[in-house]
């Protein structure tokens, strides 16, 4: 299991179904929970960086942040908002 960062700069070790029942999203390829909201069988964001692009993560991405980075169905917008600012301020330190 990996904690940290994920490719889009999520802190996979800060959410409460991680390690128990989500191993991370390096560790499940991208196939996270919240898909079964959106039909999807990839998140979007982990597909792009990794599968299609190779990277590790997307803050070296020229299109950070993308219209991939969608709203997590869970939460409110303003928590959404939020995430999205920690997500990318994580892929600063990245780079």
């Amino acid at each position: 299991m990996t904690a940290g960062p994920s490719p889009c700069g999520a802190d996979c070790g800060a959410c409460a179904r991680f390690p128990s029942a989500c191993g991370g999203c390096r560790d499940i390829a991208g196939k996270v929970w919240w898909l079964r909201f959106t039909g999807a069988d990839c998140c979007a964001v982990y597909d792009c960086c990794v599968n299609q692009k190779g990277r590790p993560h997307c803050g070296s991405c020229p299109a950070l942040p993308c219209e991939k980075f969608t709203k997590d169905p869970t939460i409110s917008d303003e928590e959404n908002a939020a995430h999205l600012q920690t997500m990318l301020e994580n892929l600063k330190k990245l780079q």
